[in-house]
């Protein structure tokens, strides 16, 4: 995203990987109170953090912080129910959320992965240069409402894996 010239605040729950994309242009945040100060409203978090409880528990430090009308991407893995369920809780405090379902790996990461998308329609347009910046050419796209993208993630993924299994076999 800084490479794409889209402003970033980062931060981890380990500061080392905060240090590095400081030195590439993002800016830096010590805490999650300090991320969500340096953004503007309406804010937008993206978190990529791996699938399950520290989900959760990010998400209940970020309802606390965040306001009406900012939005949060989860960008990992989840389940698609877990994704329902965040979705209720947040909507009734005003937060929107959405799902992205993404596959490529570290290098596509680099040079471009594919998003597999499930939010609104207003919030998708509303950042849809970010998913533009970091997909691959024509590999974003939103599937339907929230937790479309994660769920065909899933599906991806057991393709994917059952495919590795019979060449495996094979």
């Amino acid at each position: 995203l800084v490479e794409k010239r889209i402003d970033v605040v980062a931060w981890n729950r380990s500061q080392g990987p905060v240090s590095e994309v400081v030195e590439i242009g993002a800016i830096g945040a010590g805490s999650i109170e300090d991320l969500v100060s340096k953004l503007q409203k309406p804010r937008v978090v993206w978190l990529m953090v791996t699938a399950g409880e520290v989900i959760d528990e990010i998400l209940e430090q970020l309802a606390k912080l965040m306001e009406k009308d900012d939005l949060i991407i989860d960008g990992g893995n989840s389940f698609y129910k877990d994704t329902l369920r965040r979705h209720k809780v947040l909507g009734k405090i005003g937060i929107h959320y959405m799902d992205v379902g993404t596959s490529g790996g570290i290098e596509s990461a680099r040079n471009g992965a594919c998003l597999m998308i499930g939010g609104d329609k207003e919030d998708f347009k509303r950042v849809e240069n970010v998913f533009k910046a970091i997909a691959a050419p024509n590999a974003y796209g939103l599937l339907g409402p929230v937790g479309s993208g994660h769920f065909a993630k899933m599906v991806h993924n057991g393709i994917e894996y059952g495919m590795m299994q019979a060449i495996g076999e094979g």
